[in-house]
């Protein structure tokens, strides 16, 4: 082999440059003819050991040790080096990277011992490959005939599931038919009942979702009629009557809490009954008590100051002697959550400051939905974000005593509810400023 030779004649010193040749024997162990060690190299199993091993040359660069330790690996087997020509090859290159590296020609020298790797990781991969295809065969083979046992047994299995099957259903066949009427008759009576139950319940709960929406509807009149007679300072001029419609009221919340609906309904029509008598008894005294003139200048200030805050529009409504300064905010809450955007937290400070500069003035919170859904859950959706700016406004500092809630739900539409963008403008929230017209 062209490696055998090449190490032969290293081995009697033509590539160790380092070292004269004398009379004396070489100091190179590589002068190996007639050694048992030149029968180990040509058989190709560590000639990078032997040759490696001698010279006093310089450290051997990674590329060099790798392939030595890749071409004497213990765990090469008789077939693995059947792939003589690639692994002659790695030996070749072996030799000649170790003759290049004495020499000094370094790059050379990596360059071959790289290649080397690759030849002799190509023909282990090649022997692999075969190995494995060949065991991929067996596979095949023992699966191929696993599976036509498994078809076999299958089959009878088969058979004998069917005549039992057969059998069964044959001795079975007459009483399958008497239980399927009998079971038919009470399935009809059962689904007869079931459809009765299911429309009773139905109508139930419709009617309790109408006295619901009717026991929120009367709350909302009882607390605006109280919150009207709190602008006579009815709790001064008339304080009877004021207590026991608060009472009432009080009462009627308690009730619409514990889902009694006709409770509820009666209370706070008496509720409004005690706050309207109020609001008759303390309108001529606080007419009298208070100075109209100031008062107007008072009222036309705060229309001026409301109106004047960038962000939120106004409009005036009037229910008799009730005047209604409503301050609208249009995005308040992030989507449909009851948590405030960032713009309505901002609008809040506005309306914070105006209220603060007007500390006697009632004031109704409602908070406003779309229609698009049921009429419990719309009111529960109002509630709790008229309930979010009412904190919201307690937490800056605004007496929650002038304050009271007002969810209307879907109620108050102010555009075309056919779609999405027309529904947009109804969700809002309104502060409402109230006070009494003079």
């Amino acid at each position: 082999m062209v490696a055998l030779r090449r190490l032969e004649a290293d081995g009697e010193g033509r590539h160790c440059p380092r070292r004269r040749l004398t009379s004396h024997k070489p100091a190179c162990i590589f002068n190996v003819s007639g050694h048992p060690v030149a029968n180990m190299i040509r058989r190709a199993i560590i000639p990078s050991l032997v040759f490696l091993g001698g010279c006093g040359a310089r450290t051997l660069p990674p590329e060099i040790v790798s392939l030595q330790a890749l071409r004497t690996d213990p765990s090469l087997t008789g077939p693995q080096k059947d792939a003589f020509y690639l692994l002659a090859e790695a030996d070749d290159l072996l030799v000649r990277a170790r003759g290049e590296w004495d020499h000094h020609s370094d790059e050379r020298a990596r360059r071959d011992a790289l290649m080397g790797q690759i030849k002799m990781k190509t023909a282990l991969a090649i022997l692999e490959a075969e190995r494995s295809k060949a065991k991929l065969v067996t596979l095949a083979i023992e699966t191929s005939a696993a599976e036509s046992e498994d078809h076999e047994a299958d089959q009878a299995l088969a058979a004998v599931r069917e005549e039992h099957d057969m059998q069964a259903r044959l001795a079975s066949v007459s009483a399958k038919i008497a239980d399927e009427r009998q079971s038919l008759s009470r399935q009809v009576e059962s689904d007869r009942k079931q459809a009765a139950n299911e429309n009773q319940k139905l109508i139930d709960q419709l009617a309790d979702e109408k006295r619901h929406v009717e026991a929120l509807d009367a709350l909302r009149a009882a607390e605006l009629d109280l919150k009207t007679a709190d602008t006579v300072l009815a709790a001064q001029y008339a304080n009877v009557k004021y207590a026991a419609a608060t009472k009432m009221l009080q009462d009627a919340h308690q009730q619409f809490d514990a889902a009694n609906w006709d409770q509820t309904i009666a209370r706070a029509t008496t509720a409004r009954a005690e706050a309207v008598s109020a609001l008759d008894t303390a309108r001529p005294l606080y007419e009298q008590a208070e100075q109209v003139k100031f008062t107007r200048i008072r009222d036309r200030a705060l229309e001026a100051a409301a109106s004047a805050i960038t962000g939120i529009t106004t409009r005036f409504e009037r229910q008799k002697d009730l005047q209604k300064l409503v301050l609208v905010l249009p995005h308040t809450f992030v989507d449909h959550e009851a948590l405030l955007a960032p713009e309505g937290a901002k609008a809040l400070d506005a309306v914070k400051e105006l209220l603060t500069a007007f500390p006697t003035y009632a004031v109704q919170i409602s908070g406003f939905t779309d229609d698009a859904g049921k009429p419990a859950e719309l009111a529960a959706s109002s509630k709790a974000r008229a309930n979010a700016v009412y904190w919201a406004l307690v937490g800056r500092g605004i007496d929650p005593r002038r304050m009271s809630i007002d969810s209307p739900g879907g109620a108050g539409q102010v555009a075309d509810s056919g779609t999405v963008a027309g529904r947009a403008p109804s969700v809002r929230t309104e502060i409402a400023i109230l006070y009494h017209v003079l």
